[in-house]
């Protein structure tokens, strides 16, 4: 366990000025979790050494490129022009969906427009249409922005993320998808039911997360805490289960959600950058770094082998699954009740008590 200061923040790493608006924003709210705070411009084994001290799977990351989030609600909200050509441009996965508006899973499903793009994206949709981001100058800032933390994400804390597993085979296949949110208000009572974002946790790596507004919650020490929000150039930096599983749970991916009545009369812009692993063969292989440490996650596990079932979980959460896949959905849960993302790794993966 790291020390903690009274304020929960953890002692050494931690930036106070960074943390001090993080929290005195929000001391009206529920305590929270113990947060540590590094700056991107730490040496790689510092930012290792906090990964390693985060129990609860999340961090505060400090002097980063902030969010251009005008652009992006312009994206979102106005340029439907460009997100038709997108979505034209790459009709497997739509780059642009709303799709609690367009009724497509039900009304529980995630309440927010989200558009969703990457370096493997653009170079298709570069190819379709030569002149898009040219003649789109609202999606020029995002890219650039999106690209910016990509490169500091990969040069700093992958190698400190790697560092802190034990293992440098995690840099050999990463992936990167940059998503674009509009939680966008509620204009009916009974919409109050579906939920801005539901609970759940990420599969990668680790996520990086920049908002406009409070909403996001973590849930830790078996109840959910509000985070409120934080200073331009900050970001959270959660873990998600490929991280787990690569740690055997010593670092642990974070459980969250964003709150459906917190400030539901206002548009919540979000900034996203996943990272996970690319390849279906590469392996999820737990490393043990202390003597007597017991294997908590099976050997020998494929990504290929929890994507495919985890995806149809979330996709199902934001109403995005295919009518094949909703019919494989309700097949296994019908013969095996695995409902969550959570039930998918204790079946595949998690050893047996």
């Amino acid at each position: 366990m790291c020390p903690e200061s009274r304020s929960g923040v953890v002692k050494g790493s931690a930036q106070p000025s960074a943390y001090q608006f993080f929290k005195s924003t929000f001391d009206m709210m529920t305590t929270l979790p113990p947060l540590s705070s590094i700056s991107i411009n730490a040496d790689i084994r510092e930012l290792a050494e906090s990964i390693e001290n985060c129990n609860n799977g999340l961090l505060l990351l400090t002097d980063l490129p902030s969010a251009p989030f005008e652009p992006i609600l312009n994206l979102i909200q106005h340029a439907n022009w460009v997100k038709e050509r997108l979505n034209q441009a790459y009709p497997k996965n739509l780059v642009y969906k709303d799709s609690y508006a367009s009724g497509n899973g039900g009304p529980n499903v995630d309440r927010k427009r989200v558009l969703d793009l990457g370096p493997e994206r653009m170079v298709q949709i570069t190819k379709s249409e030569p002149d898009l981001v040219e003649q789109a100058l609202v999606l020029q800032r995002p890219l650039e922005y999106f690209q910016s933390i990509q490169s500091l994400i990969g040069t700093k804390v992958l190698p400190a993320l790697a560092k802190a597993i034990g293992s440098e085979e995690l840099l050999e296949d990463v992936a990167y998808n940059y998503r674009m949110v509009d939680y966008y208000p509620s204009e009916k009572e009974d919409e109050m039911v579906a939920p801005r974002c539901g609970e759940h946790r990420d599969f990668g790596y680790l996520t990086i997360v920049q908002a406009t507004h409070p909403g996001l919650q973590v849930f830790w020490n078996e109840e959910w805490h509000d985070l409120p929000p934080i200073a331009q150039g900050t970001a959270l930096l959660l873990f998600g289960w490929c991280t787990q599983i690569r740690s055997n749970g010593r670092i642990p991916a974070a459980l969250h959600r964003v709150d459906r009545h917190y400030d539901a009369n206002t548009s919540r812009i979000s900034a996203i950058l996943f990272c996970a692993p690319k390849q279906e063969g590469t392996l999820l292989e737990p490393v043990l770094r202390e003597e007597g440490e017991s294997l908590k996650y099976i050997r020998g596990i494929k990504v290929g082998q929890l994507r495919g079932s985890m995806a149809r979980k979330w996709r199902s959460r934001e109403g995005t699954l295919s009518k094949e896949d909703a019919i494989l959905e309700e097949e296994e849960i019908l013969a095996t009740n695995r409902k969550t993302q959570d039930d998918v790794v204790d079946y595949f993966v998690k050893v047996a008590n």
